[in-house]
């Protein structure tokens, strides 16, 4: 009964009860002073007891904590270590995850949450390697000398072949000091020619690029992605006055696309009208690019009075241009050569930055096109 009763005491387990109540967060404002700091030891980790210290270059800075330029470093008696601050400058707004310390306090159920905190990834340096002497490379009369060491070893105990090696390396070997004279004359005889200006022609499998401008939405110009003509034959009032998400899909020419899809309902909802108008065309053009895709396997057999049927709703203008650009004739039909299909995936991708606002995640737009992200 004893060991039946120390079973039962052993066998039972405690169970948390869930407290009641709502807990409150209460996060804590910006500092500039010293704050709580994410440290990562990739590979050597000190002691818990090792003491770091926090420099900065401006002490008397306002900026927050994680912005400022700061160095944290430490030390032990065989290894130092040493980081600085890697949040700093970088635009947290919009990442898809930001870790920050919290602390709980069960007596006032309330969460403590500090923003301010940077990271910090720390390399490590051996004090004993920092003041350990550099070995000199040996001078040039050493290594003469143990050249014609090993030249007289070869004359001596070498075969046949080596010591044919060995004269073949004397015979062909530069006398520095007899060149001197001749360095002078061989300088003069040596004209001087015009330096040309180098004109780097864009390919033609991107469109041509405004090579003046630092901004990126200026890059590539809307004339130079899309010709006027082909603009203009694009209209998306009914998409624009379309409420219901399905429906405004369906007016694209390529619906497959879940980007496109998704791209559909956030440049919807775009406040300003022109803004609006401008991302719904370029949307339209980029569905009729990937419609275009879809279909460039099937173009060399299809005659070309049965094109305008094979692509309902694309206004003749665009299908036109889209033939012209990325496709070469064959006879009376066309085909999407190598060199045409990637002119046609450089517009694409382009359209997909010009988008995005110029920043786009490769692994989506890969599995969209179904291509490897590598591509």
């Amino acid at each position: 009964m004893a060991s039946s009763s120390q079973h039962n005491k052993k066998a039972t387990k405690r169970k948390s009860t869930a407290a009641h109540g709502e807990v409150t967060i209460d996060v804590a404002e910006g500092t500039t002073g010293v704050a709580p700091s994410f440290a990562n030891f990739p590979s050597v980790r000190p002691s818990k007891n090792t003491a770091f210290g926090v420099y900065t270059r401006d002490p008397g800075s306002r900026a927050d904590f994680s912005q400022q330029h700061t160095l944290v470093a430490g030390e032990t008696e065989d290894v130092e270590f040493f980081s600085t601050n890697r949040d700093r400058q970088t635009n947290t707004e919009g990442s898809d995850c930001q870790y920050l310390p919290a602390v709980y306090d069960p007596s006032t159920k309330t969460l403590h949450v500090h923003p301010s905190t940077p990271l910090y990834l720390f390399a490590h340096r051996v004090k004993r390697l920092r003041t350990a002497p550099v070995s000199a490379p040996p001078a040039q009369a050493a290594k003469a000398q143990w050249r014609q060491e090993r030249n007289d070893l070869g004359e001596a105990f070498g075969t046949r072949k080596a010591k044919a090696q060995i004269k073949s390396e004397e015979r062909n070997k530069v006398n520095a000091d007899a060149m001197q004279d001749a360095k002078g004359h061989l300088m003069e005889t040596i004209g001087e020619l015009q330096k040309e200006e180098e004109v780097t022609a864009p390919s033609d499998i991107i469109p041509t690029p405004n090579l003046e401008t630092s901004d990126p939405s200026e890059v590539y110009p809307r004339e130079a992605v899309i010709p006027n003509q082909e603009w203009s034959s694009i209209d998306v009032s009914q998409m624009l006055h379309t409420e219901d998400d399905k429906e405004r899909i369906g007016y694209l020419p390529s619906r497959r696309s879940f980007w496109v899809q998704n791209k559909c309902r956030s440049v919807y909802n775009i406040k300003d009208k022109a803004a609006k108008k401008t991302q719904m065309k370029y949307l339209y053009y980029l569905s009729c690019l990937l419609q275009f895709l879809d279909f460039a396997p099937r173009l060399s057999k299809t005659a070309a009075a049965e094109l305008t049927s094979k692509f309902p709703g694309v206004p003749q203008q665009i299908l036109d241009g889209l033939i012209t650009r990325f496709s070469e004739q064959s006879g009376r039909k066309h085909a999407v050569t190598e060199k045409t299909k990637a002119k046609l995936l450089s517009w694409i991708c382009l359209l997909y930055l010009t988008l995005d606002g110029y920043s786009v995640e490769v692994g989506r737009i890969a599995k969209d096109l179904k291509m490897e992200p590598a591509k």
